[in-house]
């Protein structure tokens, strides 16, 4: 009995962590000037696989991190997805931006660190669109990206201790 019960309370505190790590997960209406739906899917597909959800529920639990035109959508298509496989691809289709792979190029080049943001902050956002962009660019380009980029003051301090180093 008491095994049962042990069994039972691990079941609920699993519920109840994967409730507040999707929490974490940013919800998208499918507005302009938002997070990319590429990047939005592969963090909720990160989650998904650790949380090890089946496709019914992942299909599910996209609902609740959706709002505005985006659940709209999404509720209007629901009946189409038969696995989690077809409504990913379909969120894809419906709300990827087309870019040129050249403006892609550019945009990832004239990546900056923020006056405010953290260089862990700015190395993250390097290395998502890193992902994003990845048959175009090798390593080395993102090094630069990453040396380029970084706040002046940090510069100073990078090539300082380069030097010192070699």
């Amino acid at each position: 009995m008491q095994e049962m019960e042990t069994t039972s309370m691990k079941i609920r505190q699993l519920h109840s962590s994967q409730k507040e790590a999707m929490k974490k997960i940013t919800e998208f209406s499918g507005e302009a000037n938002e997070l990319d739906i590429d990047e939005w899917l592969f963090d909720l597909n990160n989650l998904f696989s650790l949380m090890k959800l089946k496709g019914e529920t992942k299909i599910l639990e996209t609902m609740g991190k959706l709002t505005g035109p985006a659940l709209r959508w999404y509720q209007e298509n629901l009946k189409l997805f038969t696995n989690w496989s077809d409504a990913e691809k379909a969120l894809r289709d419906r709300f990827k931006e087309f870019t040129s792979d050249s403006q892609l190029m550019q945009e990832f080049f004239y990546i900056h660190q923020e006056e405010n943001q953290s260089v862990i902050s700015f190395y993250k956002n390097v290395l998502r669109k890193y992902r994003k962009y990845r048959q175009f660019i090798t390593e080395q380009q993102v090094i630069t990206v990453l040396q380029n980029g970084v706040k002046n003051s940090l510069k100073e301090h990078l090539i300082r201790n380069e030097k010192e180093i070699k």
